[in-house]
């Protein structure tokens, strides 16, 4: 038995001989753990979150090294003597990782260098300002991160050692800058995206580059709109090709329709939670091949909206939310939307109709009959949306959530149809007609919300629920069974309507022929047994009873305390881009607690278990989906307890699409997900990242 015990002894000290290789840096940690896996058609290591000291050993074919959340702390080109093919990489993330000292030629032997993080770390002055001097000499180099560092100030000197350089996107953001000369970028010649939001800005002065596409100012102190013509001088500009434009989150006070002549090209504008007060008429007309617009929540119920402020011929989306009535907010109903013929996009939220009257109402959408998409969540609309929806024949998306609608009329949806996806959840709808919603059009649609509304479950409502029954297996009724719950009459009060059921006596009462055919039937039967005995077997009679199914009642109990602010579900393939791309944002900057399994499962528990109890403790699920997500067996079954919290506990549920889904991998619960649920898609474009980040962080914000 000894003997055995020194040659497994042996053999294990053999093993650790042939695996270690020569040197320090060629020892793995305890507790070390990186794993290999493909981001972006890229094979890559990711060795994030392992509080290494220096760099692994990597294989040759790396391309991407993540080595953010560790501690570096110095920098030199020793540092990465264990990649094994230096030429091969093209991404490395340094983030998060205390770096102090960084020596000029750290980085020497990567010469396809593309993509550079060194964000949020701690690097001196002088060490970055010699960095730059010689990335300036990467002639692959596109995308540099410089966020988040609290010991670098933006200045000229910074980048004076600079010379021409290929670098086209730059992030400084999460800086204390309250005054900030863009001059001083005047180096990064080839620059086309500048991120600077989130820097407390208050002054900022302006300078001319050509190749500028994208400018985000949001989330800073601006007090007034940037003057991006030079000396006054329209013809002038400092951006001319400037096309995507966010000033969001600032203290802008007013815009104005020659505020914009210098931006021919702009496409995209946000320019929300600012203290504007008015639009004025003509706002966009120096914005010839402006397509979206967003103004979400300005100055609450203070804002006005001149007559012609959205004149525009290009814009094809608008998203606008303020808070307030729309009889204070638009000073016309005729005009404000009537000079927009190829807007086909239109979100409205918490933009009160309740005091406007029904002409109104008719003149301010009417003119707006090529769009495609309606959306008015919160409006307080109350009358048919008949008098705007017969407009709008090309509808394919109407959402009219959270309003007072009571009741549908044939004519409401007699006009749309090419209908395929319509939500009337949160409304006071008791009844709903047959005519109102026929069948033909019930059938084909992709997408049906009428949920969480106070039927009044008799007769009336006994068409829609046989229809609903019969088709509750198609992935088209959302939230059913759970919240189609009746509300009326009493005695079926908090019954779902998958469990109510109606005899045919119940509801279709005998007419007066009938009960004359029954207080006559005495009669009918002495000339039936005279018949029968003239002609024998003539008459037969039949009957029949129906029965009523019982009924089940059901009881909600409320209250639920969190641990978490989401959970996130995921495949384990995808850990890379959680952990380096979701928990940096969501919990780094919006400071959100979220449940992933590598690091907040109990150990030694079920995996089952697990899951169903985080659940639990979280007040919102996040789903990653990839074609990895849809291949695991128990990323469905968090998929499915999702679903089920959705339906029983109304948990918000947030999806994620990381990347698209194979049609193999396509199984009926991840349809009925994306038939049911809107989902958030990651990009590689800088410019759809941010809006990505902007739509997820304004999900969990609400």
């Amino acid at each position: 038995m000894d003997l055995r015990r020194i040659a497994i002894f042996i053999l294990f000290q053999m093993l650790v001989e042939i695996t270690k290789g020569s040197g320090p840096y060629s020892e793995k940690p305890e507790g070390y753990y990186c794993r290999e896996q493909i981001d972006h058609d890229r094979m890559s290591l990711n060795c994030s979150h392992q509080y290494l000291t220096y760099i692994p050993q990597t294989k040759s074919y790396i391309k991407n090294l993540i080595f953010s959340y560790n501690s570096l702390t110095n920098v030199t080109l020793e540092t990465f003597r264990n990649i094994s093919n230096p030429p091969n990489l093209v991404d490395l993330e340094l983030d998060h990782n205390r770096i102090q000292n960084i020596s000029s030629g750290a980085f020497d032997m990567f010469p396809n260098l593309k993509y550079l993080y060194l964000s949020y770390n701690a690097i001196y002055y002088s060490n970055m300002k010699d960095l730059l001097g010689v990335l300036s000499n990467f002639h692959y180099l596109s995308h540099l991160d410089m966020s988040g560092i609290k010991t670098v100030k933006i200045q000229k000197d910074l980048f004076s050692l600079m010379k021409e350089n290929d670098i086209n996107t730059l992030l400084f953001m999460d800086s204390s800058i309250k005054t900030l000369e863009m001059d001083s970028f005047r180096p990064f010649n080839s620059l086309k995206s500048l991120y600077l939001r989130n820097n407390q800005i208050e002054e900022l002065t302006l300078f001319k580059h050509t190749n500028l596409y994208s400018l985000y100012l949001d989330h800073n102190n601006l007090k007034s709109f940037p003057n991006f013509s030079i000396d006054s001088n329209f013809s002038d500009c400092y951006f001319p090709n400037l096309e995507i434009l966010y000033l969001q989150n600032n203290e802008i006070k007013e815009l104005r329709p020659n505020y914009f002549k210098c931006l021919q090209k702009l496409k995209d504008f946000k320019a929300g939670k600012n203290p504007i007060t008015i639009l004025f008429d003509n706002l966009l007309s120096d914005l010839p091949r402006i397509r979206y617009l967003k103004l979400r929540y300005l100055n609450g119920g203070s804002l006005r909206i001149q007559p012609f402020a959205f004149n525009s011929k290009s814009l094809q989306k608008i998203n606008l939310a303020f808070g307030g009535s729309a009889k204070d907010i638009f000073m016309s109903f005729n005009d404000t939307f009537r000079f927009l013929p190829n807007l086909r996009y239109l979100f409205l939220y918490r933009i009160g109709m309740l005091q406007i009257t029904s002409k109104q109402f008719s003149e301010l959408f009417s003119p707006l009959t090529n769009l495609y998409y309606f959306s008015c969540f919160s409006c307080q609309i109350s009358q048919d949306p008949k008098i705007i929806l017969n407009h709008m024949k090309h509808l394919v998306n109407i959402s009219l959530q959270a309003n007072l609608l009571t009741k549908l009329s044939d004519e409401t949806f007699k006009e749309n149809k090419r209908l395929r996806s319509l939500s009337l959840r949160y409304n006071e709808i008791g009844h709903i007609d047959e005519s109102a919603l026929p069948t033909t059009l019930l059938n084909k649609l992709y997408q049906l919300d009428l949920s969480q509304n106070p039927f009044v479950c008799d007769c009336r409502l006994e068409w829609f629920i046989n229809w609903i029954k019969m088709n509750r297996n198609r992935k088209v009724i959302s939230r059913y069974p759970q919240e189609y719950v009746c509300s009326f009459p009493t005695e079926k009060s908090k019954v779902k309507l998958s469990d109510i059921s109606f005899t045919y006596k119940e509801c279709h009462p005998w007419s007066p022929w009938v009960w004359a055919a029954v207080i006559a039937s005495p009669c009918v039967i002495v000339i039936g047994i005279c018949v029968f005995i003239l002609y024998r077997n003539r008459w037969n009679i039949k009957h029949y009873i129906y029965l009523l199914r019982k009924r089940r009642n059901y009881q909600v109990i409320n209250g639920q305390n969190f641990v978490y602010d989401a959970f996130v579900a995921y495949e384990a393939e995808d850990s890379a881009w959680v952990r380096r791309r979701l928990l940096p944002v969501l919990e780094g900057q919006m400071d959100l607690k979220l449940c992933i399994h590598e690091r907040d499962f109990q150990p030694g528990a079920f995996i089952n278990d697990n899951i169903v109890t985080n659940i639990d403790k979280s007040e919102t699920i996040l789903l990653v989906l990839t074609n990895g997500f849809a291949r695991s067996e128990w990323c469905m079954f968090e998929l499915k307890v999702a679903h089920s919290k959705l339906i029983k506990d109304e948990t918000e549920l947030l999806v994620i699409l990381l990347e698209k889904i194979d049609g193999r991998n396509m199984n009926h619960s991840l349809k009925l997900l994306f038939d049911t649920t809107t989902y958030i898609e990651w990009t590689e474009d800088i410019v759809g990242q941010e809006l990505f980040w902007e739509k997820l962080k304004n999900a969990l914000k609400k």
